[in-house]
């Protein structure tokens, strides 16, 4: 579908009743509507290294893809696929008649006040919630499908290394100082990878890497008492199966970017008392790199939010979020 249409098909008569105030949230990749109880994921016809959307067929596969791998943490949240239906010009979801022009991933909306981030925000994440969420990361991980397959360390350093395509800007519009962490990080990711490759690869063998979530951080958390843990990487299989120790790193860096690195070290303690976990010095040093890794991966996405945008305010919190996770990123390189 095109913006266009799908602007028609929020005026049709699938959210003319029953749906006051249907709102639009749009990505790089999808457009999400939201109505009072419900939420509707159509995919953007679009074509990247890391995913293909290009075709319908290849639409309703990766709909039916999120909401089956969805399902294993936020069953409650994931309900369906729905064809989305041409007559005329008009556009509905739920006529039975007409051309299926796209698919549509079916959603119950979350009570957003329980959103992770938000209540960082305002303060309100406690340690009872921080032990409930290592408890539901722990079991999901314990039971999460082995993956054998051994890990190009070229295509880990490639990963790493996508950094520098911003390090221009950076050194523009962060100064020097950014720009050589940038540079340094590229550097120190290198070696370490050589010298622990017999540790990735050994922990492979151990039955580590696993079909995960592969995008665990704050913004896809609902901390209800039971945690709601939504939006895993359906699109490309080798960014969702990783170590465990790359998914929980992923989260306890996101906490420390929020300033509670307390936060992140009862999580990360009581995920590897939950999990049964005994770290070795190997083990503690890839929890590290993977913590650099996905400071690395949110500083440039930031950064390349702030090329593309012509906002002057979203420009600028970019520019100081990608400062907070280059910063994050120093620090932790003088753990490796």
């Amino acid at each position: 579908m095109k913006s266009d249409e799908i602007e028609q098909l929020m005026c049709g008569e699938s959210f003319r009743e029953g749906h006051d105030g249907a709102s639009l949230i749009e990505t790089h990749i999808s457009w999400v509507i939201l109505t009072n109880q419900y939420a509707y994921k159509i995919k953007k016809p679009v074509q990247f290294s890391f995913l293909d959307f290009s075709t319908l067929e290849k639409r309703k596969y990766y709909c039916e893809r999120e909401v089956f791998l969805n399902k294993r943490l936020a069953d409650q949240m994931y309900l369906r696929t729905i064809p989305v239906f041409k007559r005329g010009n008009s556009f509905s979801l739920n006529s039975q008649g007409g051309e299926v022009v796209d698919y549509a991933v079916f959603m119950r909306r979350m009570d957003t006040a329980k959103e992770m981030d938000k209540l960082l925000l305002a303060h309100k994440v406690n340690k009872q919630m921080i032990k409930g969420l290592a408890v539901k990361i722990s079991e999901f991980h314990r039971q999460a499908t082995i993956i054998k397959k051994k890990t190009e360390i070229n295509i880990l350093k490639e990963r790493f290394n996508d950094l520098g395509i911003v390090q221009a800007f950076a050194r523009d519009h962060l100064g020097d100082h950014y720009a050589g962490v940038i540079g340094q990080s590229v550097k120190q990711s290198g070696l370490f990878l050589d010298k622990y490759q017999y540790a990735i690869n050994e922990r492979i063998s151990k039955g580590c890497t696993r079909d995960l979530h592969g995008d665990l951080h704050t913004g896809n958390i609902f901390l209800y008492k039971d945690p709601v843990i939504f939006d895993c990487i359906e699109f490309n299989d080798e960014l969702r199966q990783i170590d465990v120790l790359d998914e929980i790193a992923f989260l306890c860096m996101d906490l420390e970017a929020y300033d509670r690195k307390d936060l992140s070290g009862l999580l990360y303690q009581n995920y590897l008392m939950y999990s049964g976990i005994k770290e070795d010095k190997e083990a503690g040093l890839l929890f590290h790199y993977y913590k650099c890794y996905r400071a690395n991966v949110r500083a440039k996405i930031s950064l390349l939010y702030a090329v593309n945008t012509d906002d002057r305010i979203m420009f600028d919190r970019k520019i100081q979020t990608a400062i907070r996770y280059l910063a994050l990123l120093n620090g932790y390189l003088a753990k490796l």
